[in-house]
Formats: C-alpha cells, structure tokens, sequence
C-alpha cells in the first residue's frame, strides 16, 4: 500500500508541465538604450541566475508558480536597493509578450521590455579586426 502511494507521488510530479518561458537575459528599459552597451551602461534590466537585476535594485525571484494556459510564471520577489536597508517584497508576472520580449506586471503596473539579441562568440570575433602578422609588418618589396 506504501508502494501505491509512492507511485502515485511520483507519478503527480511527473506529470506536473514543465515551464517553457525562458526569460533570463538582458532587456532595455527603454526603446533608446543601446544593446551593445556594456553591462555596466544604463537603461538596462537583466535576469540572470534567478536574480533580477533592475534599474533601482536587485530582486531574488522565488517560488515560480505556472500561470494555467499562458507562458507566464508569478513569482515572490525579495527585493534590495541600492542602499541595503532598502529592501521589500513583491509579487510579480513574468509573460512572453506576443511581439517578443517581456511582458513584467507588478502590483498596479505593466511593463514591456525587448530583449537584446544575444551575441554569439563568432559575431564577437568578427567585430574585433584581427591583427596583420607580424612577419607582413616587417617585410620588404
């Protein structure tokens, strides 16, 4: 009977769906922040490890919960500010906008975010000119 009752735990979890949003990554806080800015330049928001990081502060996003029927997940966020003795606790809605990119509701507010592509490391070795060799700067016709 023990057996049956694990079993059928094992079985509920299984079947429990996995989250397909995806929402780690770097987002502008507005349409005129640059997205090839370093990530110490501002009018960004990113996510990265759980931890939301925002334009006034850094939130650990905790306890997802699926939103039935949407690619939404609601977290509890536990918040700091700049100051450290600054700190509070929210909820929020993290969606996948229809356009793209992310959809953050808040108590009271609604936001929409693009996410900035992601740049592979053959685009970033393509940026950089690569070197003359050395041998082609000393030689002699």
């Amino acid at each position: 009977m023990r057996a049956l009752r694990l079993l059928g735990l094992a079985l509920a979890f299984a079947a429990t769906p996995a989250m397909a949003l995806e929402v780690e990554g770097r987002y502008r806080a507005s349409p005129e922040a640059d997205c090839e800015a370093g990530d110490g330049a501002e009018g960004f928001l990113r996510i990265e490890d759980g931890v939301f990081h925002g334009l006034s502060g850094t939130c650990k996003m905790l306890n997802p919960v699926n939103v039935r029927d949407m690619n939404a997940q609601l977290f509890d966020m536990e918040c700091e500010g700049a100051n450290p003795n600054f700190q509070w606790t929210e909820r929020a809605l993290f969606m996948e906008g229809a356009e793209g990119g992310l959809i953050l509701a808040w108590n009271g507010y609604a936001f929409r975010y693009e996410r900035c592509p992601i740049l592979s490391e053959t685009a970033e070795a393509e940026a950089v000119p690569a070197a003359p060799p050395a041998d082609a700067a000393t030689a002699t016709d």
